[in-house]
């Protein structure tokens, strides 16, 4: 797309607005790039890209498996744009590659890695084209956005270039079927000794044939519609795997994996089964990119899950672990509660997962909290769940619903106030459940926790 008069003064003002941001302690992640598409709606079009372009989606996991991708090709010495601080969608993206571009609009980099929102399709892939895209998995999100699966895939589908190689989730058989004409590798993970055959969701999203209406016939089932399933009527199903895990040992912290090159060992980084898929998308990625198995399993070994999604920590006996589980989004809190159940040891858990606009407005749709897992949490194991913010008396009405008894609920209007109500000396483990809006608020939270821990639990 030719360069225009607007394009290059609508640059000019980016780049002094990211200047002055910096200078005023910002990290400039969205604003710049919004300003900038306000004023010449075609300037991503006009701006010159990089060479290689990895793209990033899903409904759960693009962040960590963008972070992950991120950490290999820096150990590895490679320079490129990111928009890793934040904005994935196109303000973000522009405001990114603004960053990593010259006054007249030329790309100072050669490769950019680049998480992209799902729903921003439309306004991104007319003007950008990853040489490769990982789809991490397709789900319903957010009532108010995203609220089903096959909604979002039809968006997608519809922007997508064609050149774009895809790297896919192949034990997810929605997001699976994406731009069915591309070429295309699938990540997934094998059964494992100690995963139950089915698991029983409230929510699957494939329960019939995308081809001819009749039931699908599941083989295995990981959680939700992920799994390995075969058509009853047809021939549709689950595709074969490039990249496979077949093996976890969790005490050895090792993945094996079946690759095209043959058998792979890889540092296991996390404990949740989410983690392990994020670590198989991963591996895939850097792998078509080019990388070698050798180099990419040393930079794997010192890899950790970044701590504003999961921490843990122990204090006077106690091990407090910080998770995030992303409310408006019943499968990342039915994953994290299903973790919950599974932790051994007798636990508490700290519930704070209102979104900022639940947090704001009264009106907002609850019906997510309905399609979310809370009988995960009806555990004898669980001795406590202590629930905080505006939704409080919502969640807990469905935690009652779950058949979670009474008494083991707590709630409270305020956040900071959920604390000094665990009963410490029942637990082992303190799970503090939050959600992305509200993470300077959980980490008060925590802290909280650590001295309420450090002293044996009394209140001053």
């Amino acid at each position: 797309m030719k360069k225009t008069i607007r394009f290059y003064a609508t640059m000019a003002l980016a780049k002094c607005m990211i200047v002055g941001m910096r200078l005023l302690g910002k990290n400039a992640t969205n604003l710049p790039g919004e300003v900038a598409l306000i004023l010449c709606p075609t300037f991503l079009g006009q701006l010159d890209k990089p060479e290689t372009i990895i793209g990033v989606t899903g409904t759960n996991g693009k962040t960590t498996v963008t972070n992950m991708i991120v950490d290999v090709l820096e150990k590895n010495g490679y320079i490129f744009a990111s928009n890793r601080m934040g904005g994935n969608v196109d303000t973000g993206i522009t405001t990114a590659l603004i960053k990593e571009s010259t006054l007249s609009g030329k790309a100072r980099k050669k490769l950019a890695v680049l998480e992209i929102d799902e729903r921003s399709a439309n306004r991104i892939y007319p003007y950008l084209t990853p040489t490769y895209r990982v789809c991490t998995n397709l789900f319903r999100d957010s009532a108010k956005r995203n609220a089903h699966p096959e909604f979002i895939s039809q968006v997608l589908n519809t922007y997508i270039p064609a050149q774009t190689k895809m790297i896919l989730n192949g034990d997810d058989l929605i997001s699976g079927r994406l731009a069915p004409d591309n070429e295309r590798v699938y990540f997934g993970i094998e059964p494992q000794p100690d995963e139950v055959p089915i698991t029983d969701n409230i929510i699957n999203d494939m329960a019939a044939c995308p081809l001819c209406d009749h039931p699908m016939v599941y083989d295995f089932v990981r959680y939700n519609h992920i799994g390995r399933a075969h058509c009853s009527h047809c021939d549709f199903g689950s595709p074969a795997v490039d990249y496979d895990v077949t093996a976890v040992d969790r005490d050895a912290r090792l993945v094996t994996m079946r690759t095209p090159s043959g058998e792979e060992s890889y540092h296991l980084v996390g404990n949740n089964i989410t983690d392990l898929y994020n670590t198989a998308a991963a591996v895939a990625l850097l792998r078509e990119f080019g990388m070698s198995a050798q180099t990419l399993a040393a930079s794997f070994e010192t890899m950790q899950i970044v701590k504003t999604r999961f921490d843990e920590e122990t204090v006077g006996g106690k091990t407090i672990i910080d998770n995030l589980a992303k409310g408006q989004n019943p499968i990342a809190c039915s994953r994290v509660f299903d973790f919950v159940r599974k932790t051994p040891g007798q636990k508490a858990v700290i519930l704070v997962i209102d979104d900022v606009h639940d947090a704001k407005n009264s009106t907002e749709n609850t019906s997510w909290i309905y399609e979310c897992d809370f009988e995960f949490l009806n555990e004898d194991s669980v001795r406590q769940i202590v629930v905080g913010g505006k939704r409080a008396w919502d969640f807990q009405m469905r935690l009652l619903m779950a058949g979670v008894p009474r008494e083991r609920i707590v709630c409270c209007e305020q956040e900071t106030d959920t604390a000094r109500q665990v009963r410490l000396d029942e637990v082992d483990t303190i799970f503090l459940l939050h959600d992305i809006c509200n993470n300077a608020m959980a980490q008060g939270i925590k802290q909280e926790l650590r001295e309420l821990c450090a002293k044996g639990g009394a209140v001053e």
